[in-house]
């Protein structure tokens, strides 16, 4: 289908529970798939996501978890176009300070249930926390072009 073009965009929140998690930033607020040629199969987004926050008064004896999970299990205004059709992948997981660790989980694909994308062993005091995370859209026939498809995620960091 020549010329066919469609931007799927994912907006992020972010979301902290347990310990005292502080400083939640997703960077950039959106990731956008330009859709043009369902034969290639997967779009990559425009941007991995950088995920940053803050754990304050940290222990290394305690864990760390950042999951992902979609609001809704199809794309808003593109019903047809299952969440799932979304790779999820993390390509690093960094922690700033003194024994803290941080290391990916494998790629999944993208559900309206909480999945982890990465974790480790908190540092000891207050520390910056870096996840980047890619996603990519399995391209296909079978979804229409449309350019105002979007679906939001929530990112929720645990802290214990």
């Amino acid at each position: 289908m020549a010329g066919r073009r469609a931007v799927f965009s994912l907006t992020s929140r972010l979301g902290a529970a347990f310990g005292t998690v502080g400083s939640l930033l997703a960077s950039p607020s959106s990731v956008s798939f330009l859709a043009s040629n369902p034969d290639a199969g997967v779009v990559s987004g425009s941007s991995p996501a950088s995920l940053s926050w803050s754990i304050l008064s940290g222990s290394h004896t305690n864990n760390w978890t950042l999951s992902v999970q979609a609001d809704t299990s199809s794309f808003t205004g593109c019903p047809y176009i299952p969440v799932s059709a979304v790779q999820v992948s993390c390509s690093s997981a960094s922690v700033g300070g003194t024994g803290g660790t941080g290391s990916c989980g494998g790629s999944f694909a993208l559900g309206t249930t909480a999945q982890q994308v990465a974790g480790g062993a908190e540092a000891d005091g207050s520390n910056s926390y870096l996840v980047s995370a890619s996603f990519t859209l399995a391209e296909s026939w079978q979804y229409v072009a449309n350019p105002s498809c979007s679906i939001n995620l929530t990112y929720t960091v645990n802290a214990q």
